[in-house]
């Protein structure tokens, strides 16, 4: 067979099958009406795709994000109906096992930085969507800062010494488990000062788990890694909904960020110096 003939049979199969698993999405999703309306089909229907689509429909509020949170589910899109997506594997960084550059250490060290938390969080989540394709659209903005507002979504700023807001990142505290976001980033490495500081403060305070939903090669860099899907939820219901955080963080002055060693919970706890974990 000519190749490129060869080559076009194969593409023509390939939108053939996303249409017939986008079709079966839609049926699933008409049995199992998302939220509000209904409740999320079970996850391990979600489609056998890298983003493991689920569902369709339904109306995206901070409640049925957390309701989809709380179920491995998350949503990403950029006009209706809402897409759903459940990932099989799912990316996880369990903070003992962050890997740490020597140049981020060496930044983080450095004192060129002041890093916050909860100062700037519409700022922040306005520039993380500040880009070319983002699935920040407003009515998924307004649930992020609703959720703020209810003191479970927080970020984290990253100040340069002239005061511009130059790096960051935003998530959803569900307890023990982190639902990282988004970041972004105006200089160079200033994103993983931002990350190093976030999981200095998540491993003091006892979090178990930073869900990056996923893969990508810049988060397997950092130590993250990915599990099955099935062992994800589980992990969700044994750690979802227990010692949440609310209210504002603020940076523990405390802890030596800079000498922390993830594989040594404590050893970021700097007892020379005193200050407040959170307000």
């Amino acid at each position: 067979m000519n190749p490129v003939r060869k080559i076009t049979n194969g593409l023509y199969r390939l939108k053939i099958r996303h249409k017939l698993g986008y079709c079966r999405i839609w049926c699933q999703s008409k049995l199992y009406p998302p939220p509000p309306k209904g409740k999320f089909m079970p996850v391990w229907m979600a489609a056998k795709r890298p983003w493991g689509l689920l569902a369709v429909g339904g109306t995206l509020t901070e409640n049925t994000l957390l309701e989809a949170y709380s179920q491995g589910i998350y949503s990403m899109y950029q006009k209706h109906p809402v897409q759903w997506f459940s990932c099989n594997p799912r990316m996880v960084l369990f903070p003992e096992k962050m890997r740490i550059e020597k140049d981020w250490r060496k930044l983080v060290r450095s004192g060129r930085y002041r890093v916050t938390f909860d100062t700037a969080f519409e700022e922040v989540v306005r520039r993380c969507g500040n880009r070319k394709w983002t699935w920040l659209i407003p009515e998924r903005i307004d649930a992020a800062i609703a959720l703020h507002k209810r003191g479970q979504a927080h970020s984290v700023e990253v100040w340069n010494r002239e005061g511009i807001l130059v790096g960051g990142g935003f998530g959803v505290d569900m307890g023990k488990v982190f639902i990282g976001e988004s970041a972004f980033s105006t200089e160079r490495n200033v994103v993983h000062v931002a990350f190093i500081h976030l999981m200095c403060h998540l491993q003091h305070w006892g979090y178990v788990l930073n869900d990056a939903q996923a893969y990508s090669e810049h988060l397997h860099l950092m130590g993250f890694e990915e599990i099955p899907r099935k062992e994800y939820v589980q992990k969700l219901q044994e750690l979802a909904g227990t010692d949440i955080r609310y209210g504002k963080w603020v940076v523990d002055r405390r802890l030596a960020v800079g000498e922390w060693v993830p594989s040594k919970p404590g050893s970021q706890l700097n007892n020379s110096a005193s200050g407040q974990g959170r307000s």
